[in-house]
């Protein structure tokens, strides 16, 4: 009885922790968002803070997630997929690309007037 119930045990942990691995899109509430330059020279990023709730939420997500990819989109659009080297628990993010003339600003008052969804995901693919 003890071999079987240790077995259930361990299949259990096994579970709960794909589950922590495969947990839903976290969307981030943002305080403030500036545009800020961005390395290459004459590019533009979205320097996004985080709310308090959002800060403690994507420092656990972070947490659980690190070696892994993570896909962090705006509006649906996959914006960047960086892996996770260590915990981010500071609550602020540099999100950079190659956004067209104006394409930053645009995002940026969109995700200021709350017509935007943030959110960040573990990529399917590792």
């Amino acid at each position: 009885m003890r071999v079987q119930f240790g077995l259930f045990a361990g299949l259990l942990s096994i579970l709960m922790s794909i589950a922590v691995a495969r947990a839903e899109p976290l969307v981030l509430g943002i305080a403030q968002v500036n545009v800020t330059p961005s390395v290459p020279e004459g590019q533009m990023a979205l320097s996004l803070d985080l709310t308090p709730e959002s800060r403690q939420a994507f420092a656990e997500f972070t947490t659980a997630n690190v070696g892994k990819t993570v896909n962090l989109s705006i509006d649906g659009t996959v914006m960047m997929a960086p892996r996770i080297m260590e915990p981010i628990t500071g609550g602020k993010l540099l999100v950079s690309g190659n956004f067209g003339g104006g394409e930053v600003e645009r995002i940026a008052r969109k995700i200021l007037d709350g017509d935007v969804k943030v959110q960040v995901d573990v990529a399917a693919v590792q």
